[in-house]
């Protein structure tokens, strides 16, 4: 399809330019995505939507099984960086788990 004809078909989907450009997709970014939420719902960050500091232990519990999840079924398939940068995440989310668990 042409350019001409695709501006026909999509009049309103001219090219504007981008004001900032997304992350390159990576595992990194991913288990990050998933560190803050965790972050979030352990309290430790302000829910950027409530503008409020929330907290819900089990949706926490169950975004740092997904990182588990995602570190096994990666497994030998990552670079030494990478496997790293999971491992450490992984750590600092279980101690602030633990942390709040100590809480109730």
């Amino acid at each position: 399809m042409s350019e001409e004809e695709k501006k026909e078909e999509c009049p309103s989907c001219e090219d504007t330019p981008k004001t900032s450009a997304l992350p390159q997709a990576s595992i990194i970014y991913l288990v990050e995505s998933f560190f803050y939420q965790t972050m979030i719902s352990l309290g430790k960050q302000m829910n950027p939507i409530s503008k409020k500091f929330e907290r819900d232990l089990e949706i926490a519990k169950f975004h740092i099984g997904i990182i588990e999840m995602l570190q096994e079924k990666t497994k030998g398939n990552l670079t030494p960086e990478e496997a790293e940068h999971i491992n450490e995440i992984l750590h600092t989310l279980r101690l602030a788990y633990l942390d709040e668990m100590k809480r109730i």
